[in-house]
């Protein structure tokens, strides 16, 4: 799997994963703020909310009905009284039920407490619902503290001459401990007298201001209750605090399920806005590690530092210690791979440049030690030549001029060679090759090799193929190879080494090579592995007339021109085999192959 689809991936499962917990928080915020919801209103009115909430949540039991015991703390809370009854009327079970409520209910005494035909002490509230095939009734009562007051003040109330309200002392000094108030109102619904009320209370009402009061006691603050006197066209009012202690229009205080749904409003969004955060550090904790760490590799890159970096305990920051990637490098193992690679390669290449630049000046040293030293000698005997003072024989000038030649001919076959090399990098071609047979040119090219003074007779062996072989090649180039490998072989063994060259030719006539095989005393792996580097040593002319220390880099050059490869194979002590191979040449009797067809 590459890169790109291991990024798309996780990024779309991060996304994902985000999505479900933003979608998570939102559902549990929402529950949260709809539980509330229905406490507040629960609290607020148990009657109408409360009771179908606590049916519904009751379980039936061996030993009766069982309540939500937070419902049924509710109840307590808000001063109120439950009853369960029977079919008969009769209390099965009862919580919180003052000593003044009956324990059985005729039907039509209940019927007659409910509707308000008989007085009660509370305020009452039936509940009827069938649940697992069972009717269940349910009675609620609730302290009643404006109806016995509204009555009260409706019989005894009067309004004195001088416009003040005359109330029952019982009724002012319980107005007062529950702080409330009473209004008088004309036919207009304005106000005729009143007692304690408050300033933010209104002194008339319009209709639907009366009855708005009426029914959200919790806009307001108070609790309301009025009664309209046909005969004056007097209306009274009574109102009483509500549980919340304020009223909504007089504070800067939205109303509480309101309040509710900002909160859960303001947590989501800081949860949503949190996990985010914590998301998008963790993305740059797993992402911009990684990526961090790699730049700081391609940096170290840039300042030829080609290892990766690692941290105070010289363990590599994408690693753990058993060497595996650590996890969050892992979607990188490619780039970082390539970027290994990279660092394998330039630190390759750092080494070979540094090579090359110690074997460059070892070859400029060599080829000016070459160069100067014949230039010595020439410049020397020009000397001689050109004193005045001396008179040179003849025979002398002719030695001196001799010497001259000598030298001017090596230092200009030193410069043809290194000319050579650099046509030969540059990809310079073999002119135009000639038929030869092999077996009879290699044998008369050998001879004139042996006839060099310095290798002695009988060193040279040469094993002809058992059949003509007819190829095409440039014989000048050719014979130039055969010259460097038989030096090679002969002047840097002993004295007694023997070389046996071969024509040796491929199976099914296709294939050839020529082979050199000396007994001397071999190379070692390091020698091998540079032998054919034009850097690798410089050569002084007293050590051979046609030495330039070139010849092997021009032997490789020129015969990979010609379409061939050299091979060698040699062990220190035990001589060496040197191959010159064209494996798609045709090698028979009569056939001919042209090996630059394949250049």
């Amino acid at each position: 799997m590459n890169i790109k689809r291991r990024l798309t991936i996780r990024f779309v499962l991060q996304l994902a994963t985000a999505g479900a917990f933003v979608l998570l928080i939102v559902a549990a915020t929402f529950f949260w703020a709809l539980q509330r919801v229905i406490d507040i209103r629960i609290s607020s009115d148990f009657a109408s909310v409360g009771l179908n909430q606590l049916v519904e949540s009751s379980e039936m039991g061996k030993d009766g009905i069982h309540f939500d015991p937070q419902l049924l703390e509710q109840v307590k809370k808000n001063g109120g009284w439950l009853q369960s009854l029977d079919e008969n009327g009769q209390v099965e079970q009862s919580y919180n039920t003052p000593k003044d409520v009956p324990k059985s209910y005729a039907p039509g005494e209940l019927v007659s407490y409910w509707t308000g035909d008989l007085p009660f002490p509370y305020g009452l509230y039936l509940w009827v619902q069938e649940k697992d095939g069972r009717p269940f009734t349910l009675l609620y009562g609730e302290p009643n503290q404006l109806g016995p007051l509204l009555k009260k003040i409706r019989s005894q109330g009067i309004l004195s001459s001088n416009g003040l309200l005359v109330l029952p002392t019982d009724v002012t000094d319980r107005l007062k401990q529950l702080g409330g108030y009473v209004q008088l109102l004309d036919s207009k619904g304005s106000e005729l007298a009143s007692y304690n009320r408050p300033a933010s209370v209104p002194t008339a009402y319009t209709l639907y201001g009366l009855a708005l009061r009426n029914m959200y006691n919790e806009r307001y603050g108070f609790h309301l209750a009025s009664t309209y006197d046909k005969e004056t066209g007097h209306t009274w009012v009574v109102s009483l605090p509500n549980s919340s202690g304020y009223a909504i229009g007089n504070k800067w205080l939205p109303p509480e399920e309101e309040r509710i749904i900002l909160i859960a409003m303001l947590a989501m969004f800081t949860a949503i806005f949190a996990s985010f955060l914590l998301l998008s550090l963790w993305q740059a904790h797993r992402f911009g590690v990684p990526l961090l760490h790699m730049l700081t590799w391609l940096d170290s890159l840039g300042r030829a530092v080609y290892q990766e970096p690692v941290d105070h305990r010289g363990i590599h920051r994408s690693r753990m210690r058993s060497g595996k990637w650590k996890r969050r490098y892992r979607i990188f193992v490619d780039v970082m791979h390539s970027i290994d690679k990279l660092s394998g390669t330039l630190q390759r290449d750092q080494a070979l440049r540094q090579q090359t630049e110690s074997l460059r000046e070892e070859w400029i040293a060599g080829i000016t030690h070459d160069l100067k030293t014949p230039l010595v000698s020439i410049k020397g005997y020009a000397h001689l030549l050109a004193e005045p003072q001396y008179d040179w024989t003849v025979a002398e000038v002719r030695q001196f001029s001799s010497t001259m030649l000598e030298k001017s001919a090596h230092m200009e076959m030193l410069i043809n060679d290194l000319a050579m090399t650099y046509r030969l990098k540059s990809g310079a071609r073999p002119p135009e090759s000639e038929e030869i047979e092999l077996n009879s040119w290699l044998e008369d090219a050998l001879k004139q090799a042996a006839a060099d003074p310095f290798y002695k007779k009988e060193t040279i062996l040469f094993q002809a193929a058992p059949f003509d072989v007819t190829v095409r090649l440039y014989t000048p180039w050719l014979e130039r190879i055969i010259n460097n490998l038989v030096a090679n072989a002969l002047l840097h063994n002993p004295p007694d080494t023997v070389l046996i060259v071969s024509v040796i030719p491929g199976e099914g006539g296709k294939g050839l090579t020529i082979q050199f095989a000396d007994n001397g005393t071999g190379m070692d792996e390091n020698t091998v592995n540079r032998l054919f580097e034009r850097y690798y040593r410089g050569t002084a002319t007293s050590a051979a007339v046609n030495g330039t220390g070139l010849g092997m880099a021009i032997s490789k050059g020129l015969i990979e021109a010609m379409g061939g490869k050299i091979t060698v194979e040699t062990t220190l002590g035990n001589g060496t085999v040197i191959r010159l191979i064209w494996e798609e040449a045709v090698a028979g009797n009569g056939i001919e192959k042209d090996i630059n067809e394949n250049l």
